[in-house]
């Protein structure tokens, strides 16, 4: 019995040592495809698009990885809200990866068509989404209920600056400005990192529910 439950615990811990890594994963990919449009960096942006394979491989093994947990030892109570919220959030972070694509195709095509000043924009709104998504990641590697239910306040201010940026862009293109494609772009890239936030809320819902079995997505 004590063979079983030290491996019991051990692929607990891997599980929750792959998410954790994924996660680092997925915020890394969303920084190299910010970089890569503020920077003028087409490069950046082709990696972005080339690695997003990996991430999606990582969440293919970390739900093969849960469901074994599940099958082999039928965990219950706090356990099985640990299994089932890791595989929630992996798809959360996969779902990120996928917004970083976005945003790396988008910026590939502001990039080919000669760069945009207006690309600094994006900063406050990305500076603000990545704090979220950090603070998420932390709260579930310590497993902080507190520190989830702040992501779910911080990510207003993503909404705020979000819309801000919306409507002052949408101002220029109704205004005539050049480059109008370019300016779409934005306002694109702008909408996948609100999007970032939205996921992180997602994921913080997740640790709530495994902590304190409380389900407050709808709340």
């Amino acid at each position: 019995m004590a063979h079983i439950l030290k491996n019991y615990d051990e692929e607990l811990s891997a599980l929750k040592e792959g998410v954790v890594e994924m996660g680092a994963m997925a915020l890394a990919s969303v920084e190299k495809a910010i970089k890569g449009l503020t920077d003028g960096d087409r490069d950046l942006c082709y990696d972005v698009i080339d690695e997003d394979e990996k991430i999606d491989q990582r969440e293919k093994g970390i739900d093969e990885q849960g469901m074994s947990i599940l099958l082999r030892f039928n965990p219950v109570a706090s356990d099985l809200r640990n299994v089932l919220s890791s595989i929630n959030i992996c798809r959360s972070l996969e779902r990120i990866g996928d917004h970083a694509v976005n945003i790396a195709k988008r910026a590939r095509k502001i990039l080919k068509a000669g760069g945009l000043e207006e690309v600094r924009l994006i900063d406050p709104v990305y500076l603000e989404a990545r704090k979220i998504v950090t603070t998420a990641l932390k709260a579930y590697s310590e497993v902080d209920e507190a520190i989830a239910l702040s992501v779910i306040e911080m990510d207003r201010k993503v909404d705020d600056l979000h819309k801000a940026l919306g409507k002052s862009l949408s101002n220029k293109i109704a205004g005539g400005a050049e480059k109008t494609e370019s300016l779409l772009n934005v306002i694109f890239i702008s909408r996948s990192i609100e999007r970032i936030g939205d996921l992180a809320v997602n994921i913080a819902e997740d640790i709530v529910f495994m902590t304190s079995a409380e389900d407050i997505r709808h709340q």
